[in-house]
């Protein structure tokens, strides 16, 4: 898919974790500087927005807070292969 970002580019540029913000996508390095990227380049701008929308609500609810945005951290990366290999193997070992 045209500007999608693939688990191997993910972890060469240093991502090591799946996540969500607000439903969007994202790769996530919580270790390196918490680093945020979208998985799927256009949805940057949907992101931009919800950072902003966020920030406006936050002043407005929350104005003695520290400034915040609300990640769902994922499982890392590799991990989700390596429970879709085990359940499949599982499934082809009771098969037989």
């Amino acid at each position: 898919m045209l500007g999608y970002m693939t688990e191997k580019e993910a972890v060469e540029n240093g991502f090591t974790h799946h996540g969500k913000y607000f439903g969007i996508p994202v790769w996530v390095a919580p270790e390196n500087g918490f680093m945020v990227a979208t998985k799927w380049a256009p949805m940057e701008f949907v992101m931009t927005a919800a950072h902003h929308v966020e920030g406006l609500l936050r002043s407005v609810f929350f104005p003695d807070d520290e400034p915040v945005f609300q990640f769902l951290l994922g499982k890392e990366i590799g991990e989700c292969d390596d429970i879709a290999r085990a359940a499949i193997s599982k499934s082809e070992s009771g098969a037989a």
